[in-house]
């Protein structure tokens, strides 16, 4: 009879003590809970779409390309891409083509005097008539004094070179070596005239 009251005492404690700890589980569990109240786990889950709606589908970053872009930051989470238009500025051409060269100013606008060096009546007359067909400004023609000249020589006042050097062309003479500064001294030619011109007139277009 002892054995069997021993056995029972020993059944009813081991229930108690499961009781036990089936009692603090449960109450670890509820305090978890009280202490915890928002563990929740929240899925973003978007709402169906409505019969006809398209689907936002993912952007793709832009591909970097050899045009000129920026990124430019719009504040609100979105990057806009600035193309950037750059102008080349047009090719400029220095180079002088079509431009004309340096011409002589008009027959109207210089005055040409002719000096006879030879002894043939009327050259320096005849050799002015020329001219003023030409439209050249005449000035009276006149004597070189002195030993003849054998070729003809043009003098120019400084800034007629280009004149006198269309001059030596008129009367087929070399524009490089017929034609000079004028004289220093003019004291040679009778009735200067101080013209743009000087043409001393040799025996070559004398006669």
């Amino acid at each position: 009879m002892n054995s069997q009251a021993g056995e029972s005492n020993s059944g009813a404690a081991v229930r108690g003590l499961l009781l036990v700890l089936v009692a603090v589980v449960v109450g670890v569990l509820l305090l978890r809970s009280v202490d915890d109240p928002d563990d929740t786990t929240v899925t973003d889950t978007a709402p169906p779409a409505a019969p006809g709606d398209t689907l936002p589908t993912a952007t793709e970053a832009p591909t970097p390309t050899s045009s000129a872009a920026d990124a430019v930051d719009t504040g609100s989470g979105t990057v806009a891409t600035v193309a950037t238009t750059v102008t080349a500025a047009p090719a400029t051409d220095t180079t002088s083509a079509g431009a004309e060269p340096f011409q002589p100013r008009p027959a109207a606008e210089v005055s040409v005097q002719v000096a006879n060096s030879t002894t043939v009546r009327g050259a320096a007359g005849r050799l002015t008539d020329r001219f003023k067909t030409l439209s050249y400004i005449t000035k009276t023609p006149t004597n070189y004094v002195g030993t003849p000249i054998d070729r003809t020589r043009i003098y120019y006042q400084p800034g007629s070179l280009l004149e006198a050097r269309a001059i030596a062309g008129v009367l087929e003479l070399d524009a490089d070596n017929d034609v000079f500064p004028m004289l220093a001294d003019t004291s040679a030619v009778q009735g200067f005239e101080t013209p743009d011109v000087l043409v001393a007139l040799g025996t070559d277009l004398a006669e």
